[in-house]
């Protein structure tokens, strides 16, 4: 199952637990979730922090569509949170 996002910014770790949230009712019904990143122009560092811990807690959750810019971005926010935790 789908869902897009049609926001173009994500900014808040709340609009991220959203999403989880939302996307946990969708896996009631589907054995996965995809969210579809496709319309969206940027997302702050707390945000894809906060995605990266929703994806680790939930593996039926997956992302499509993302921008580029935005998969390199949140690549290197995954890179540091290792860096960090050791």
């Amino acid at each position: 199952m789908r869902i897009e996002i049609k926001k173009n910014s994500l900014i808040f770790r709340e609009e991220a637990k959203s999403l989880e949230k939302l996307a946990k009712k969708k896996l009631k019904q589907s054995d996965s979730v995809s969210l579809d990143f496709s319309n969206l122009k940027f997302f702050s560092r707390s945000f894809a922090d906060e995605l990266l811990n929703v994806l680790a807690r939930q593996k039926s959750i997956k992302i499509v569509n993302l921008p580029l810019h935005l998969e390199k971005f949140l690549k290197i926010v995954k890179k540091t949170k290792k860096d960090i935790s050791g």
